[in-house]
């Protein structure tokens, strides 16, 4: 990929807003066959007339261009590959011999990198963090639980999308350079994803409740035992995080329906309950 291609210019704050705000809508028109490619197309199609203001054949080029080419990327982060594609579409305006399959190969390249640290950021870590602050005021009664996580979650994606989109296309292709040659992509992804295993480590032990009263032993006057002493003994919440992996297990193993398995987790727990089996 040439290091040559003349970094954008021509697109205002104002156009790169009006994408941005284009861009919220991303996943609104998500179809299989294609996932994101019609929202993509939709959130730049103010910025192409713009580029290709003089130029009817390559503006509509490019609008058949994203539409017919699969995309799909974690929505929180798609200003990087979108700021990148102006950048890009805006060097083909200028020149009669640039080869758009550079166009297709940045945002390919950008997808897989792009949605592991997005999804490890934003769903595992962000939202969880938000759900365990919610929760926890939820449960108090608290109106302030449903306010901070629409804040928490939403504040960092909205900035995180307006400026990833001013950085892509600034640095056009150079991030891909720059980001292969230092493996900030792959050191970021390693932090966020420890940080996302921390997250949801603290909310199963602070929103998971899961307990036994059953005892065993004692007579005359010696007490009881307690069951739920013993495994806390081993190790503090230890039927949660058990619950947790199970949960995960038939999620990710088995493929278990979501629906089936909260219906399930029900059942159980109301049979268990009655049971005396937890608590």
């Amino acid at each position: 990929m040439s290091s040559n291609v003349k970094q954008g210019g021509l697109l205002s704050n104002k156009d790169l807003l009006t994408a941005f705000s284009r861009g919220i809508h991303l996943n609104g028109m998500n179809d299989y066959p294609a996932q994101m490619h019609s929202g993509y197309t939709y959130a730049m199609i103010p910025a192409l007339k713009k580029i290709y203001k003089d130029d009817k054949e390559k503006r509509v080029d490019a609008y058949r261009r994203h539409m017919t080419e699969y995309f799909n990327v974690t929505p929180y982060v798609v200003g990087l590959p979108m700021g990148v594609t102006l950048a890009l579409e805006e060097q083909n305006a200028q020149s009669d011999d640039f080869d758009t399959t550079t166009v297709t190969g940045v945002k390919t390249a950008l997808m897989g990198p792009l949605s592991a640290i997005g999804d490890t950021i934003f769903h595992s870590t962000l939202r969880v963090i938000a759900v365990s602050v919610a929760v926890d005021l939820c449960m108090q009664g608290s109106f302030a639980g449903a306010v901070l996580f629409f804040l928490i979650f939403n504040v960092p994606q909205l900035l995180v999308r307006w400026w990833t989109l001013k950085m892509g296309y600034s640095m056009g292709t150079r991030f891909l350079e720059d980001a292969a040659a230092t493996g900030v992509m792959d050191k970021i992804s390693y932090a966020a994803s420890v940080i996302g295993l921390a997250a949801i480590g603290a909310m199963t032990a602070t929103n998971v409740a899961l307990t036994t009263p059953i005892t065993f032993g004692g007579a005359g006057e010696t007490d009881p035992t307690a069951l739920q002493a013993l495994f806390d003994t081993v190790m503090p919440k230890m039927l949660p995080l058990l619950l947790v992996l199970a949960c995960y297990w038939l999620l990710g193993k088995k493929k278990v329906n979501v629906v089936v398995l909260l219906i399930a987790l029900i059942v159980v727990g109301v049979v268990l309950a009655l049971c005396g089996i937890i608590g």
